[in-house]
């Protein structure tokens, strides 16, 4: 995960000097100019949620661990000319992913207090998505066929993720083991404002079309509900986008 940053970072900052020693010979002078993109989520990002549910008019304790890997995105977006080299920003982009949880715990005992059982499993494959929207201010800096837009602003995450409600299991007599046999999950959906900042670089193929590359990393804390914690379940979302696709100007 470093090595990407480091060369990401590399990479961009090559491509910022040029386009600096250049953009004095064509300012910016597009009215608006389009991207679209395909890459990868770099960040991965892990985090918890513990449940307490009545069984056996006592308590069964779950703790469900959750991770969510790097996974392809989409996104897409406009920069409006305000004046010279400054515009406005509008872009959107999602990503999903689907990642089983491990599940540990104890489970009440059907005849005596305080003799919990433990437990343990894995569930299905529980779907995350992501889709942020982006408002920003931009600046475009342009020479010859080169461009580089530097952006940055809030950002408007809604996310859902499935969860671990319950689990279900086999106890027979005597009742002192537990045996997992599935988990029960539930949907839950969250919205928050972050922020993010992106560089994006175009080459012009034509005066209208060209091909580019993006990075851009955005950052948001949400709090799922969900039935049976104290206070939900807090997530991260967003991370690092490294990708590319079209370019169009206008």
């Amino acid at each position: 995960m470093r090595l990407r940053v480091v060369v990401a970072a590399g990479w961009l900052l090559c491509v910022l000097v040029c386009a600096r020693r250049s953009a004095a010979q064509s300012p910016w002078s597009d009215h608006a100019r389009i991207s679209i993109n395909i890459g990868a989520q770099q960040s991965t990002s892990t985090f918890n949620a513990t449940t307490n549910i009545p069984v056996y008019l006592q308590t069964a304790t779950l703790t469900s661990t959750y991770s969510v890997p790097s996974g392809p995105f989409f996104d897409g977006g406009v920069i409006l000319r305000v004046s010279g080299g400054f515009g406005i920003e509008v872009a959107a982009s999602s990503f999903s992913r689907s990642e089983t949880a491990s599940i540990t715990g104890s489970i009440p005992h059907p005849l005596f207090a305080n003799r919990a059982r433990p437990i343990s499993g894995t569930s299905s494959p529980l779907e995350r998505d992501e889709v942020t929207g982006y408002i920003d201010a931009s600046y475009v800096l342009s020479g010859g066929r080169l461009d580089l837009a530097v952006s940055g602003g809030p950002a408007f995450f809604t996310v859902s993720q499935e969860l671990v409600s319950d689990v279900t299991f086999n106890d027979t007599a005597p009742f002192d083991t537990v045996t997992f046999t599935g988990a029960v999950t539930t949907k839950a959906m969250a919205t928050n404002i972050g922020f993010n900042a992106g560089v994006d670089v175009g080459f012009k193929l034509s005066k209208n079309v060209g091909l580019g590359g993006i990075v851009r990393y955005s950052r948001a804390a949400v709090t799922f509900p969900l039935a049976n914690t104290a206070a939900g379940v807090h997530v991260d979302v967003g991370g690092a986008h490294l990708g590319g696709g079209l370019r169009l100007y206008f």
